[in-house]
């Protein structure tokens, strides 16, 4: 069983986290309705921890973490920095959906303590109209949690993202719903993380290695949310990963190592096994309408 430990954030917070891995250290910040418990985030720190030590959290909000109110961006990268303080005071870090979004945040504002970023499926809106659009999606879901009706919120988002309804509506008769449910009251913060187009002008004062990756088959939006990113930082560099979008990509590990190694001064390190993650490849299998237009879910079904 994998060892809990736990940081405190700068405003007394509780951050639970765990370690996988030996190596230069990686931060892996996740996105939507998950935590480090879930499956697919074990499994992809796991991959990553073929290369690196991962150091996987649970945002504020989720799993074992607390969450002192009020909720803000400044106190989630603060959170970040305590993980960053865990691991030594300097780590890499990755970010998968809205964990991407603040990621890029971390890197314009802990810059001295970042050594490189990865940023996957970055989820912010792409342009003004995407955020005139996604605005009843956010005011929808927050009346439906004042109202205490989770289930709904959670319909609502998922259908506001893309899911089928028909998954939507089947997803409470899923064996993992109580965890899921549990997390519901955290889409606030990443729908307030991901509301607005991506911000240039922070984004064009970041010093340090960024590399961009967004799924192939992930939704147009985020294809032009990456090149907005790719155009905005200053060297940063850009990917399209191939096939289904996947957390992580298989050969993740191979890709983060190659866009991280020159700014941390890594050991040369054996080639990654070629084994495909076919934990990860089979949940998408069986996700695959889902995987297909999810903005940023942490492969929900997956409770286990």
């Amino acid at each position: 069983m994998t060892a809990s430990h736990a940081t405190t954030s700068a405003d007394g917070t509780t951050i639970a986290y765990e370690i996988h891995g030996d190596g230069e250290p990686l931060v892996v910040i996740t996105g939507a309705i998950c935590h480090r418990g879930f499956f697919p985030v074990r499994r992809g720190a796991k991959i990553l921890a073929r290369r690196f030590r991962v150091y996987s959290y649970d945002r504020r909000g989720r799993g074992g973490s607390g969450d002192t109110p009020p909720w803000s961006l400044e106190r989630e990268v603060a959170d970040v920095e305590a993980m960053i303080d865990a691991a030594g005071g300097r780590a890499a870090i990755y970010g998968h959906s809205s964990g991407a979004v603040l990621a890029a945040h971390a890197a314009h504002r802990l810059g001295s303590k970042v050594d490189g970023v990865v940023l996957y499926d970055a989820s912010w809106v792409a342009d003004a109209a995407g955020a005139q659009e996604y605005r009843p999606l956010r005011t929808d879901v927050e009346t439906l949690l004042r109202q205490g009706r989770r289930g709904a919120a959670i319909r609502r988002f998922l259908t506001g993202i893309g899911m089928p309804a028909a998954f939507a509506r089947v997803l409470p008769l899923m064996p993992g719903w109580r965890r899921i449910a549990a997390l519901v009251p955290t889409l606030r913060y990443d729908l307030a993380l991901t509301a607005d187009p991506p911000p240039v002008d922070v984004a064009a004062q970041i010093r340090i290695p960024v590399h961009v990756m967004v799924g192939e088959r992930s939704p147009a939006e985020l294809h032009r949310v990456a090149e907005i990113l790719r155009d905005a930082i200053p060297g940063a560099t850009h990917e399209v990963s191939p096939g289904r979008t996947i957390w992580p990509p298989r050969n993740t590990s191979s890709r983060v190592w190659s866009s991280t190694c020159f700014a941390t001064g890594c050991r040369p390190r054996p080639p990654e096994p070629s084994t495909p993650a076919a934990g990860l490849q089979s949940v998408a299998d069986r996700r695959s309408s889902a995987a297909n237009t999810r903005r940023h879910v942490c492969s929900v079904a997956s409770g286990r």
